[in-house]
């Protein structure tokens, strides 16, 4: 029992280590004017949610990444999902939009 609601608490506790976590420490690729950032300790942590300036950049992308299934396993459980046609009209953002954002923050660095 004691093993079951610590690793309940610990999930838990690693979940809302994103607005805490992702919010201070990490890059900002995607929209340096904002404070979510992107942590892979997070993502590793949090099932792949660490990818915080991403989503807050694209929140209408499902993935929260455009790494795919890297470090991201909430991704893939919807991927599968959708596979097995409990998930269905999925929202991705293109790559050119994601290369554009990119080097428009590169842009703005030098």
């Amino acid at each position: 029992m004691v093993v079951a609601v610590l690793r309940y608490c610990t999930s838990l506790h690693c979940t809302w280590f994103v607005n805490s976590a992702a919010h201070m420490f990490g890059s900002k690729p995607y929209n340096p004017r904002i404070e979510a950032r992107e942590n892979l300790f997070v993502s590793f942590g949090a099932f792949g949610e660490g990818f915080h300036n991403y989503h807050h950049e694209f929140p209408f992308d499902y993935s929260t990444s455009e790494m795919g299934w890297r470090l991201n396993i909430t991704t893939m459980f919807i991927d599968v999902m959708a596979l097995l046609g409990q998930a269905y009209d999925r929202k991705k953002v293109s790559q050119k939009l994601i290369d554009e954002r990119k080097r428009k923050v590169i842009a703005k660095a030098f």
